[in-house]
C-alpha cells in the first residue's frame, strides 16, 4: 500500500525527495553565483547601467557617453568650400531645412557640384563637434576594407576571414570570406538586436572589455555563408579585427592616416573595449559632420579624391551591387532600390516595423549610410550630390506618429536641383506595395 493508507513513505522516496531538494538548491546556487559574477564584473556592469540611463534620458546619441576611446587622427578641421551661387531652388532648400529641424536633427548638410549648398546646425551643435555615427560606422569599415585591398594588405575580399582570424582555421568558421562578412551573410551566430539582458550575447559583445574573445570563441557557424542576411554588430566588429591583423596597425590609426587624412577629413574618436584593446566597427565612430560628408563625396567620385585613387577601381560599383540575400544591401552599404514603403535594417524577427519611405527615391543610383536614430547620408553620384542628416530620432521607433521619413530629405533636394535648372520637377512615384523589406 502507498502513503494514501496512512503509512510513512519508504526510505527510497525520502532519499529521492531529499536529492530533489539538494538539486534545486544547487541549481539556484549556480544561477545566483553566475549572476553575482556578472555583477562583480564592475567595468561591464558600469557600462551597462550607463547605457541604460543614457537611453532613458535620450542621451544615447551623444558621442561622449562611453570610455575608453582611441583617438582617430585626421587632417586639421577645414570647412569644405561653400557655394557662391545656390544650385538648389530656395523654396525646396527651405522646406528640407524646416523638415530637418522639425524632426529633432542636430545637423543637416548638402554638398553638390563641388561645394556645400547647405550647412545648418541645431540644438547648440557646432560644425567641429563630434557626431555619434551609430551604424553609419558599418559603412565606414566597408570603405576601409576597400582601402586595405587597394594598398595590398588584403589580397581579395574572397579571402577567408580565417586567413586573419587564424583561431578559426580547422573549424567550421574557416569557411566564410570577407565578402560574406561585407554582405552581412557570414553564417555566424544570428544577432538578437533587441535582447537587452546583461548576460545576452548582444550586450556582452557591445560592452565587454574583452569582446574580441566573444567574437573569436563564442560565435558559432549557424547557417551556410551567403544563404541568409543578418544585420549584425558581430559581423562588422570582426572586420575591425581583420583590418588590424591585415595591416598590423591599430584600427583608429589606420582609419585616420590612410582614409581620413587623404581626403582632408578631421579625425575624432572610436570606442575600444579597453585601453589598447579592439575597436568597435559596427558602431561608435565619432567624427565631425563634414568628415562624414567627405566620405560620401569620395564615394560619389568613385573612390577618387583630387585625382588620387584611394579605393580600387570598380569598388564603388561592387559596393552598391545587391547581395544575394538582400537586394537593399551591398558590401556594407545600403542601396536605394528596389522601392519599398518600409525597409527593415534587421530581419523581421528583430524589427517587425521597417523604416518609413513615403515614396521611392527619385534617383535610381542613390545609396546611403544609415544608422540608428536616423543618422543618414544619401549619396547620388549622377547628381554629384551628398545629403547628411544627424541627431536623435523624432520618435522612439518606426511606426509611431511623427516618425522620420527616410525619403523626404533627399527627394526634396533632388526636386530643388531640378527646379533650379528649370527642369520639370519629377512627381513622386508611389512607394512599393510591400510593407516590409528585408
Amino acid at each position: 500500500m502507498g502513503p494514501a493508507d496512512g503509512r510513512t513513505p519508504g526510505r527510497p522516496a525520502r532519499v529521492l525527495r531529499r536529492l530533489a531538494r539538494w538539486l534545486g538548491w544547487g541549481f539556484l546556487a549556480l544561477v545566483g553565483s553566475g549572476a553575482l559574477l556578472w555583477l562583480l564584473n564592475l567595468e561591464y556592469m558600469n557600462r551597462y547601467w550607463r547605457l541604460a540611463v543614457a537611453q532613458m534620458r535620450g542621451e544615447s546619441q551623444r558621442a561622449d557617453w562611453y570610455d575608453p576611446v582611441d583617438t582617430v587622427p585626421g587632417a586639421a578641421f577645414t570647412p569644405l568650400p561653400r557655394a557662391a551661387t545656390p544650385a538648389i531652388a530656395p523654396a525646396f532648400l527651405n522646406e528640407a531645412r524646416a523638415y530637418a529641424r522639425a524632426t529633432r536633427s542636430d545637423g543637416f548638410l548638402v554638398w553638390q557640384g563641388g561645394a556645400v549648398q547647405e550647412a545648418s546646425y541645431f540644438n547648440g551643435h557646432r560644425e567641429a563637434d563630434l557626431v555619434a555615427s551609430k551604424s553609419m560606422a558599418k559603412m565606414v569599415v566597408g570603405i576601409l576594407i576597400g582601402r586595405a585591398v587597394a594598398q595590398g594588405h588584403i589580397r581579395s575580399i574572397d579571402q577567408p576571414v580565417a586567413d586573419f582570424v587564424t583561431e578559426w582555421k580547422g573549424t567550421p568558421k574557416a569557411t566564410p570570406t570577407i565578402r560574406h562578412f561585407l554582405w552581412n551573410s557570414s553564417g555566424l551566430t544570428r544577432f538578437t538586436y533587441n535582447d537587452f539582458a546583461p548576460w545576452s550575447l548582444a550586450m556582452r559583445e557591445y560592452l565587454s572589455p574583452h569582446h574580441e574573445r566573444i567574437l573569436i570563441h563564442e560565435t558559432r557557424l549557424e547557417y551556410p555563408p551567403g544563404r541568409e542576411y543578418d544585420y549584425s554588430m558581430i559581423t562588422s566588429d570582426v572586420l575591425a579585427l581583420v583590418i588590424e591583423r591585415a595591416t598590423g596597425r591599430r584600427y583608429a590609426e589606420y582609419l585616420g592616416q590612410e582614409l581620413l587624412k587623404p581626403i582632408g577629413a578631421a579625425g575624432g574618436t572610436v570606442y575600444v573595449n579597453r585601453p589598447g584593446g579592439l575597436a568597435h566597427a559596427g558602431c561608435c565612430l565619432n567624427l565631425p559632420a563634414e568628415s562624414f560628408l567627405r566620405l560620401g563625396i569620395l564615394l560619389a567620385q568613385d573612390g577618387v579624391w583630387e585625382g588620387r585613387r584611394l579605393l580600387p577601381e570598380g569598388w564603388v560599383r561592387d559596393t552598391v551591387t545587391p547581395s544575394p540575400a538582400n537586394p537593399h544591401w551591398g558590401l556594407h552599404m545600403w542601396i536605394g532600390r528596389p522601392c519599398v514603403k518600409r525597409l527593415r535594417w534587421f530581419p523581421e524577427r528583430a524589427q517587425p516595423v521597417g523604416v518609413l519611405h513615403s515614396e521611392c527615391y527619385l534617383a535610381p543610383d542613390l545609396f546611403l549610410f544609415d544608422g540608428a536614430g536616423h543618422q543618414a547620408m544619401w549619396i547620388v553620384p549622377s547628381l554629384d550630390l551628398v545629403v547628411l542628416r544627424f541627431g536623435p530620432p523624432p520618435t522612439r521607433r518606426p511606426g509611431l506618429p511623427g516618425e522620420f521619413d527616410n525619403s523626404r530629405l533627399p527627394n526634396t533636394i533632388i526636386r530643388g536641383l531640378k527646379a533650379a535648372r528649370n527642369a520639370p520637377a519629377t512627381p513622386p512615384p508611389p512607394a512599393g506595395a510591400a510593407t516590409g523589406g528585408v
